[in-house]
C-alpha cells in the first residue's frame, strides 16, 4: 500500500513539473480590430502592450487578427485575454464570455442616417430596398443601421465601402446610394455646410459608450483594478497616448467603464444576416 501510494505522489509530482512551466510562461493576448496593418497596429498598441506586460509582471503579447473574418472566430473562441474596440463588441463579450469593462475612450458614439434630398427621402421608411452605403459590417455603423430596421425583410441594401467615413460619404455624394450612416461627429465637423444641405437627417441613434479594454473573464480583480488605476491617473497614461491620439483627439486619458453602460448595447444578438 505504501508503495501505491509512493507512486501516485510520484505521478502528481512528475504531472505539475510539466504543467507549472506552461502556466509559468503563458501569455497573455492584447488585440483590437484589423483596421490597420500588423506594422501600424504595433505602432498604435505596443508602448501600452509593453506597459501591460510591467504593470501586471506577465508577458503580455500584442496579436492582430489578421482579418475581421478570424477576429470575429477567435473572438467568439475566447481566444483574446485583453481587447481594446467598440462597444457592441464589448457587449457581446460581457454578455456571452463574462468578460469586464475597465476603461473607455472619454465622451460617446453616436450615428446619423442621412439620405440625398435628391433621392426624395422624407423617412427611414422610405430607405427600405434602396441603398444604404456604410463601412464594412461588422461596424458599429452597419449595426446601427440594422436595429433601425428590426424586420429582416423589411430593410434597405447595405452597400459596403471601405475606406473611412470620408469614402462612406463620396460614395453617396455620387449617387451610388441614397443615404448612408455617419458618426454625428463626422457630419457636424467634417462635411461642409453645402455638403449638410444636400442632406437630410432621418434618425439619430441614442450615445454609445466609446470605444474601450475589456479584459477576459479569467483576469482576477486585483489586476483589472491596476489597469484601471494606471491608464486612468498613472504611467499608463502616456503608454496609450498612440490610441488616444487616433480614436479620441484631445482626451489625455482613458476613463473608467461601468458595466451598466453596456446593458443595451448587445447590437450583435439577434443578428443573425452578419452571422453573430
Amino acid at each position: 500500500m505504501p508503495n501505491v501510494l509512493n507512486n501516485k505522489v510520484a505521478s502528481l509530482v512528475l504531472s505539475l513539473s510539466i504543467l507549472l512551466p506552461s502556466i509559468a510562461t503563458a501569455e497573455l493576448t492584447f488585440t483590437a480590430p484589423p483596421r490597420e496593418t500588423p506594422a501600424a497596429g504595433e505602432k498604435v498598441y505596443g508602448p501600452l502592450v509593453k506597459h501591460l506586460s510591467a504593470l501586471l509582471n506577465e508577458k503580455v503579447t500584442y496579436k492582430h487578427p489578421r482579418s475581421w473574418r478570424n477576429y470575429k472566430k477567435e473572438m467568439q473562441k475566447g481566444s483574446y485575454d485583453i481587447v481594446f474596440d467598440g462597444p457592441h463588441f464589448a457587449a457581446w463579450r460581457l454578455n456571452k464570455q463574462s468578460a469586464q469593462p475597465v476603461v473607455k475612450l472619454p465622451g460617446s458614439l453616436s450615428f446619423v442616417l442621412v439620405a440625398r434630398k435628391e433621392a426624395n427621402v422624407s423617412d427611414k421608411k422610405d430607405l427600405i430596398g434602396k441603398k444604404v452605403c456604410s463601412l464594412p459590417s461588422p461596424n458599429l455603423g452597419a449595426m446601427t443601421v440594422y436595429s433601425m430596421y428590426p424586420n429582416q425583410m423589411s430593410q434597405p441594401v447595405f452597400k459596403f465601402v471601405k475606406g473611412g467615413m470620408g469614402k462612406v460619404t463620396k460614395t453617396m455624394l455620387a449617387g451610388k446610394c441614397d443615404g448612408a450612416i455617419l458618426r454625428k461627429s463626422f457630419f457636424n465637423n467634417k462635411l461642409s455646410a453645402d455638403q449638410r444641405a444636400s442632406l437630410i437627417v432621418l434618425e439619430t441613434s441614442k450615445p454609445y459608450v466609446n470605444q474601450g479594454v475589456t479584459l477576459n473573464a479569467r483576469i482576477p480583480v486585483e489586476k483589472r483594478q491596476l489597469i484601471i488605476k494606471s491608464l486612468t491617473a498613472g504611467e499608463g497614461k502616456q503608454a496609450a497616448m498612440p490610441i488616444l491620439n487616433r480614436f479620441s483627439g484631445k482626451a489625455k486619458s482613458f476613463v473608467a467603464a461601468n458595466e451598466s453602460e453596456y446593458s443595451d448595447l448587445n447590437l450583435l444578438k439577434k443578428n443573425h444576416i452578419f452571422g453573430w
